[in-house]
This record gives structure tokens, sequence and C-alpha cells, in this order.
């Protein structure tokens, strides 16, 4: 009769070992690849008073927002390296708040692109922003944190 050491029964070949780790390392992969795809923001709206309840634990998240316009005023100036910007900010509410929009982008000197309208309904693509950069809103307020508009879409 021949004896078996235990040894030689938890003995797994090289070749065996290397193909299981390849395997198990693709299913944690694709269990990662899984989890960063559900946590991706989705394409809906949200309320514009889940982000002023908590606007620190929402700085830099990219949002879609939609509400109606007021106080939009035109912005013309310069960044840092004197590139001419020009744009327009304004203040978007729905039923559980508000929250101030600002909407820049590289402009030709004389030229201020009016997007939006007092009282328009809008969807805006944004992300937002909780900063003390010094940009003040018309009522010489310090947007302390704003949308900053990516895209901007009129509602018919």
């Amino acid at each position: 009769m021949a004896t078996v050491r235990l040894q030689d029964l938890t003995m797994i070949p090289a070749s065996c070992r290397w193909r299981r780790g390849l395997v198990c390392g693709f299913l944690v992969c694709g269990w990662l690849w899984a989890e960063l795809v559900s946590a991706a923001p989705a394409d809906e709206v949200i309320p514009i008073g889940s982000i002023t309840i908590n606007p620190k634990a929402n700085n830099r998240r990219a949002v879609i927002l939609q509400g109606k316009t007021k106080n939009v005023t035109a912005y013309q100036g310069q960044d840092s390296f004197g590139r001419s910007l020009c744009g327009q900010g304004f203040i978007l509410a729905d039923e559980t708040g508000s929250l101030d929009v600002l909407y820049l982008i590289r402009c030709q000197a004389n030229e201020t692109p009016v997007l939006v309208g007092e009282g328009e309904r809008v969807v805006v693509q944004a992300t937002i922003d909780v900063s003390f950069d010094n940009v003040k809103n018309t009522e010489g307020k310090e947007l302390v944190f704003k949308a900053v508009a990516t895209k901007i879409i009129l509602e018919k």
C-alpha cells in the first residue's frame, strides 16, 4: 500500500495557481468596473435643494439642474492669461431652492453671447464649485458656491 503524505494533497501545480490567480484577477477587475459604472452620475435632473443643503459635500460634482432663470446678467472680462471671456450669470430656481449659475466661454472682442432670457425654463449641465474666488453676483454678494455651467439647453 502506498503512503500519501499530507503535503502531496495540498500542493497545487504552479500552472493551476497562475490560472486561478488570473481568473480571480479578472473577476475582481470586472466587479470594480461594475461598481464604478453604477457610481457614475446618471443623466437625471436633481433638485437644487439637494445641493444647497450641503454645498461642500457637492464640491466638484457634475450635476444636471432644471429650473427657471432670474436676475440674468451678461459677463465680459478676461481670464488670468488675458484672454477674452464672456457669458452669463443668473439665478436658477426650482421648487426646492435656488442657485447662482455662471456660464463663461472664450469669445471675440465685442461679442456677448445671450443664451437665456429672464424667466426662461432651462436645463443646465454644470459642476458645483465651492470656493472663495471673489466672484460676485449682481447684488454684490460673493458667490461662495455656484454652479459653473458647461451646457445650457432651453426648454420649449
